[in-house]
């Protein structure tokens, strides 16, 4: 695996047989997920180097370990939606960005993108037509 820049990590191809194997090793579904859920997912992503320090400090912010000193020790409450955090973010970006706009909305989509292959409840639709 090799790092390009702080904001992404470039993945070697996998196989079919790994990347399932990868979202069963998880067993978390990050569309309902309590802010520890989100926490222990963060550091096993990080420590399987499928996120970059980057998306490691985004997805503390996200969860509330990152300021947990500053927020009275306090977590974000209840099962939390990692997909729509994601999408609000890039929204925000999108819209109200000022510093490495670019890197961060590729970074938060490529965050995404990881979460969804390691989600055990996430599944991709293709359609395929044939002659």
């Amino acid at each position: 695996m090799e790092i390009s820049s702080p904001y992404q990590i470039l993945n070697s191809p996998a196989s079919a047989a790994q990347q399932s194997q990868n979202r069963k090793s998880l067993g978390l579904d990050f569309s309902n997920m309590t802010p520890q859920e989100m926490e222990s997912a963060r550091r096993e992503l990080s420590l399987e180097g499928k996120i970059s320090l980057h998306q490691s400090v985004t997805m503390a912010l996200m969860d509330g370990y990152a300021l947990e000193g500053v927020n009275g020790g306090k977590l974000v409450s209840g099962s939390t939606n990692m997909y729509a955090m994601i999408d609000s973010l890039l929204d925000y970006q999108e819209k109200n960005g000022v510093f490495n706009v670019q890197q961060n909305i590729e970074s938060l989509k490529s965050l995404r993108k990881v979460l969804e292959e390691n989600d055990v409840n996430y599944t991709t639709s293709t359609t395929s037509i044939t002659a």
